[in-house]
């Protein structure tokens, strides 16, 4: 129980500092030990945060040029 409220405080935390845009720096270190934290295995939080950055930073539209 402890553990979870912990996780969800830093998380709330981590979310937060983006929003309040404390953390203009690469956050991909911060995200990835979350991601460990929360008990995602190893290799894949560097995975789940390219992916999720090739979405935010992808052009607007369907993939076929309109």
């Amino acid at each position: 129980m402890a553990l979870s409220a912990g996780l969800e405080a830093l998380t709330v935390a981590l979310l937060g500092s983006v929003n309040d845009g404390l953390l203009d720096d690469d956050v991909v270190p911060l995200v990835i030990a979350a991601l460990i934290a929360a008990g995602v295995p190893e290799k894949r939080p560097s995975d789940v945060v390219v992916d999720v950055s090739s979405v935010i930073n992808a052009e607007p539209g369907f993939g076929d040029g309109t």
